[in-house]
């Protein structure tokens, strides 16, 4: 009887991976280039918070000149929207890097879109570009750059 109760138990744990990991949206494959000859660093601010909690591996909180860091981050909250918001730092410079996905509804069923942009402050150049998407999952891959 105990060991009924301990398999209905990890079947109902198991179940609710499943769904969870089902409701998901999206993963997202970020590479953060730091195509300066200083050091810049990961700036955790209220917006990018959420993303930095979803990320794995976690940004790195410095990447040194001319090297890059790699991370995934998936929608958690819905299996039709994800959204991502980094923020890097190099002395008063400052780049704000967003991504997202968004399934949109079309006569013919729905239709993937992937979105990009940069906000640059204190004389950084910032770069956002989307280099590649998987129409089968919606995964997709993005390259953030920061000078």
């Amino acid at each position: 009887m105990k060991n009924k109760n301990v398999l209905r138990l990890c079947g109902g744990v198991v179940a609710l991976v499943v769904a969870g990991y089902a409701q998901a949206g999206p993963e997202v494959t970020i590479t953060f280039k730091n195509n300066s000859d200083s050091k810049s660093t990961y700036d955790v601010v209220g917006s990018s918070a959420y993303s930095y909690a979803e990320a794995n591996p976690k940004p790195m909180p410095e990447v040194q000149a001319h090297e890059s860091d790699v991370y995934r981050v998936r929608g958690a909250q819905s299996p039709d929207v994800t959204t991502v918001v980094f923020q890097y730092k190099m002395g008063a410079k400052t780049c704000k890097f967003k991504t997202s996905y968004i399934k949109l509804p079309s006569r013919s069923g729905t239709v993937p879109k992937w979105n990009k942009s940069e906000q640059s402050s204190g004389g950084a150049r910032c770069e956002a570009r989307i280099t590649g998407t998987d129409f089968a999952t919606h995964d997709w891959a993005v390259e953030f750059s920061m000078k």
